[in-house]
């Protein structure tokens, strides 16, 4: 099934909330950036049946469409159809109108030292170092001096594609995040809603984020940022552009339709030894394991329909918490701990058909038989990956 993508501009303040404990007087509700994909999935669904009264009240009186290709497309509240989030990532608009750039955030195996890219790569522990973990190798910084990585890059198009290729990467692959967006917090106040008035000392602040910065400090880069985000399963179901609801308060946003699809380079297994990166956050069942590996005899083992490989090392960043909440059931989704975007996995010992791997990776890292949850998260676009080369 082919993927649809639109490029996404966020018209006014997007204000995406974590999952931190937030609602005392005197907090700070901190943002999340870049979104859960589940964002942008309901977004783009409710886009779907805003754009038909009768279709919106078909799904919310009886939890489906009437009309043949959007009940394909939406599927029910508790299955969904064929609609699913491929590909996010935050995009820039080199010029007006161009096609937009997508932006990855960087992965946990590439560092930013003293403005130079640097590779963490799996080494034998030394005799003597302790270690957690079970995993033969560990993902080793080799530095001539210590210093502190910078914070706050993400990597361009070429760079995601030159990563994935195992090549080594120039400065300018780099994108600081003022380049994309600015913090922008905001003063808030309680209200009591039955007499309208603020509530004594129920001050707070929340975190939102304002995109196309335009001061002279950024204004070279891009003339827009946003996000792409490829979906499956709409065909021409959306205009090619319009409006949408995104995120706290339901903000505005104006989409596009785009024609280019993102860098994914898809690379043939190189002597055995591969690497999994991860683009979207992943809910597994096993907490950090991926889907398919399973421990045998002291290793850990990736067991597909056609291919199996060793698990050598991983590069995990710190697991994000994913939740959210249910509109049509009007209730909280449960919480998951997932491995967050940007993860690495490098497996060795591949044996197998190198095109099911490949298939396997596109679909996304999910069991063979999902159950209702695990469908509802993949069409939210959760467990995306990427296939690279482990030179």
């Amino acid at each position: 099934m082919s993927t649809t993508y639109y490029y996404v501009c966020p018209t006014d303040s997007l204000f995406v909330r974590g999952n931190l404990a937030f609602g005392d007087s005197g907090e700070h509700g901190t943002g999340l950036m870049p979104p859960p994909p589940s964002l942008f999935a309901g977004a783009f669904r409710s886009a779907l049946l805003g754009h038909d009264a009768v279709q919106h009240a078909a799904f919310l009186g009886s939890g489906q469409c009437s009309d043949a290709n959007l009940a394909q497309c939406m599927g029910t509240p508790v299955a969904p159809g064929d609609f699913q989030i491929t590909w996010l990532s935050l995009a820039g608009e080199p010029s007006a109108g161009a096609t937009p750039e997508p932006i990855s955030p960087l992965p946990a195996d590439l560092l930013m030292i003293d403005k130079v890219f640097a590779k963490l790569q799996p080494r034998p522990v030394q005799t003597g170092v302790k270690s957690a973990g079970h995993l033969p190798l560990r993902a080793t910084l080799n530095s001539a001096k210590q210093e502190k990585p910078k914070g706050g890059i993400y990597l361009s198009s070429n760079g995601l594609t030159l990563h994935l290729q195992g090549q080594s990467l120039e400065p300018v692959c780099g994108i600081e995040s003022h380049h994309l967006f600015q913090r922008d917090p905001r003063l808030g106040i309680g209200l009591n809603t039955d007499a309208h008035t603020a509530e004594e000392g129920q001050i707070y602040t929340t975190e939102g984020f304002a995109f196309s910065p335009k001061d002279a400090k950024t204004s070279a880069k891009f003339v827009s940022t946003g996000f792409l985000v490829g979906i499956q399963g709409v065909a021409d179901m959306l205009p090619a552009q319009g409006q949408l609801r995104l995120g706290g308060d339901g903000r505005s946003a104006h989409y596009r339709r785009v024609t280019l699809p993102p860098p994914v380079a898809k690379l043939p297994v190189n002597a055995g030894r591969f690497r999994l990166l991860m683009q979207t956050p992943c809910l597994f069942a096993q907490g950090w394991l991926p889907e398919g590996v399973v421990e045998q005899n002291g290793s850990y083992r990736l067991q597909g329909d056609g291919f199996s490989a060793r698990l050598a090392c991983a590069a995990l960043g710190r697991r994000d918490i994913v939740s959210g909440w249910n509109l049509y059931q009007w209730h909280p989704k449960p919480a998951q701990a997932a491995v967050p975007a940007g993860s690495v996995y490098w497996f060795d010992e591949f044996a197998g058909d190198a095109g099911k791997l490949a298939r396997w990776v596109e679909n996304g890292l999910w069991p063979h038989n999902p159950d209702l949850l695990q469908q509802t998260r993949r069409a939210e676009g959760y467990n995306r990956a990427l296939l690279g080369a482990w030179n």
